[in-house]
């Protein structure tokens, strides 16, 4: 008798029906990039919509559950203000790793380390007092909750200055980010402030990274210190209150110019949504036309329409 042809079909409906299910995940694959490309363009447009025609320059970026990026103005640099107490302390995270100090350990600070004529609750609450034992995680808090200016130049005194502080931060592998005067310094000079310098999109990428990849003690005590901050709570913070949401971040508040504009107004931060995602986000708004509460809401519609567009 001749061979049956049965296995041959059998091998052959085998085949059709593995090319079609790789077919099917294809398509479904295509449609759900298809879907996220379509929302994260609409999140897009929205947001180069809103800051379309504004009189200030604004710089936003927004990095979503760690794989799409959304940015308008996100590769100009803004000056950070105080935003830059934030790498300040992830240079410190490295400097303590580096030497081995501990964030317990007692700092001594004299009058001359809390000047006058600066934000500085350290300062008020010590007026008189010629001589303070602190520890380092107190002055921490300090710079990050409160954005106390004397307390964020201690910090890069302990590191040695700024020099060292951006050699730390170049030893994490952060770039685009530059930490270059003191506080003091800007305080004299108000130019120095565009010394201090970042991309949105690369803020966006360190506040990812350390919301994400950093896992020490050291990490978790900035991100409840951030998750605590108590400035800047008509930015970014405004439109989720009430929502559960998580929120880390960290303020900056510039000068006013001699024209009465505001040098720059900047919040930067990462979210955790109650329905699982996440983004970091910044937004940067620089030589605003507009006065306090205006440049200010105009950061928490940013943030309301990042919002509206995730939960």
């Amino acid at each position: 008798m001749g061979s049956t042809p049965f296995p041959k079909i059998k091998n052959d409906m085998q085949k059709i029906i593995t090319l079609i299910a790789v077919a099917i995940i294809l398509i479904i694959a295509n449609s759900c990039d298809k879907s996220k490309s379509s929302s994260t363009y609409s999140l897009q447009k929205e947001l180069s919509e809103y800051v379309e025609g504004k009189d200030a320059n604004i710089g936003i970026s927004v990095i979503i559950d760690r794989k799409d990026t959304i940015e308008v103005n996100g590769r100009k640099a803004f000056p950070m203000m105080s935003v830059y107490k934030f790498p300040i302390a992830v240079a410190l995270g490295d400097y303590l790793r580096v030497t081995s100090e501990l964030i317990t350990d007692p700092i001594t600070i004299t009058q001359h380390d809390l000047k006058p004529d600066t934000y500085s609750p350290i300062r008020e609450k010590y007026e008189g007092v010629d001589t303070i034992n602190m520890p380092l995680h107190d002055i921490l808090a300090y710079a990050l909750q409160q954005s106390d200016n004397n307390a964020s130049d201690i910090l890069l005194k302990i590191m040695g200055g700024t020099d060292n502080a951006m050699l730390a931060l170049k030893r994490v592998g952060i770039e685009n980010i530059n930490v270059r005067s003191t506080e003091e310094e800007m305080h004299d000079d108000n130019q120095r402030c565009y010394d201090n310098t970042a991309t949105p999109i690369d803020m966006a990428r360190l506040l990812d990274s350390f919301d994400h990849d950093f896992d020490d003690a050291y990490t978790r005590m900035v991100k409840q210190l951030m998750e605590t901050c108590e400035t800047g709570k008509n930015r970014i913070s405004k439109p989720l209150e009430g929502t559960d949401a998580v929120i880390g971040h960290k303020t900056g508040t510039g000068f006013s110019l001699h024209d009465g504009r505001l040098m720059a107004i900047n919040d930067a931060g990462y979210v955790h949504l109650p329905n699982g995602r996440n983004y970091s986000i910044v937004v940067f708004i620089e030589n605003s036309g507009y006065d306090m509460p205006q440049t200010e809401e105009i950061i928490a519609k940013i943030s309301q329409i990042i919002y509206n567009h995730l939960k």
